[in-house]
């Protein structure tokens, strides 16, 4: 797993929570034997309508602290799939922070320094990760040779990527929360696919971090009749998607 950590953070990114080991190496071939990785059309597939839809029925309604967040987290879903991506990713990158912040507090991390002074939402971050991660390790929980690393891919996508400061973010997709949300970032900076997806994918993360503790499968919920009504649903915006860019091109 450390291999896989190492290959995804070289692209921005981290080890997805919710897949499987196949698609997870599926991935890591694409990015080991490509001198320019194009991860997007997997990432397509693995955030699809069907996928996204199990989790918006079966998943984010019953998660501690996600469920606060599952209307916010409905409208940035539907917006992606009707093309609408800086709205959903505007929409969606506040719920990562106050999911984090909430899980700061359950975990007990200090947000002081021992000088006193407030902590940054970055390290209190980092501060969290370390705290799962001991706990990971200290009750034997799971396959820990797999999830240790896949928390520090994490935190690694927190501290250097999503939370660094938005001149130093490195990737064409510019999926930064202080230069999209802090207005540096324009029309022409950000506004594709790859920001929800890196998004989504950090909120499923968190889902992942809560299931340590809580009794919630680690892995992705099945789909129901439910979920592929809404999967038919987000398909046709899709077809919606088609008609606005005709019109706006």
């Amino acid at each position: 797993m450390e291999f896989y950590r190492d290959l995804f953070t070289s692209v921005g990114w981290f080890i997805p929570s919710h897949s499987t080991m196949g698609y997870i190496n599926t991935i890591a071939n694409e990015i080991k034997d490509s001198e320019d990785p194009n991860i997007e059309p997997f990432l397509k597939e693995l955030y699809s309508s069907l996928n996204q839809a199990a989790m918006v029925t079966e998943r984010y309604p019953v998660v501690p602290y996600i469920c606060e967040y599952k209307d916010i987290i409905f409208e940035s879903i539907e917006a992606h799939f009707l093309g609408l991506n800086y709205a959903a990713v505007t929409t969606l990158m506040p719920v990562v922070e106050g999911v984090g912040n909430k899980l700061v507090d359950e975990w007990g991390v200090d947000r002081k320094f021992s000088n006193g002074n407030n902590k940054g939402t970055m390290t209190l971050f980092s501060d969290l990760a370390e705290k799962c991660r001991k706990y990971v390790i200290d009750n034997d929980l799971g396959m820990v040779s797999e999830i240790v690393p896949a928390l520090e891919a994490f935190e690694h996508y927190l501290k250097n990527n999503f939370y660094i400061n938005s001149t130093k973010y490195t990737f064409d997709d510019k999926t930064n929360r202080h230069g999209i949300l802090h207005g540096s970032f324009k029309d022409a900076d950000y506004g594709v696919p790859m920001n929800f997806y890196k998004t989504v994918g950090a909120v499923e993360f968190l889902c992942f971090i809560i299931s340590i503790k809580e009794p919630i499968s680690f892995f992705a919920p099945a789909p129901t009749d439910k979920s592929y009504q809404l999967a038919a649903y987000y398909d046709s915006c899709k077809t919606n998607r088609l008609i606005r860019q005709k019109i706006f091109g």
